[in-house]
């Protein structure tokens, strides 16, 4: 798994860590945090499947983005 996280297609969808720390600060200080914060390439579509998909096709879904076989 993490051969195929850390393939050089992947690389480029990672965030930057100045992006993810400025997000941890903001829920941080927030008075009212969210429960979870949207972050990252191509996550908001992700989020959607994740809610109109099955499991087991959502989770097929992600081997196939991810490169990991089935």
């Amino acid at each position: 798994m993490a051969t195929a996280l850390s393939s050089p297609a992947n690389q480029r969808r990672l965030s930057s860590p100045k992006r993810i720390a400025s997000i941890i600060a903001k829920g941080v200080s927030t008075r009212r945090s969210q429960t979870r914060y949207a972050v990252g390439f191509g996550v908001k579509p992700l989020i959607f499947l994740h809610s109109v998909l099955p499991d087991r096709w959502f989770d097929a879904l992600l081997r196939r983005i991810c490169g990991m076989p089935s």
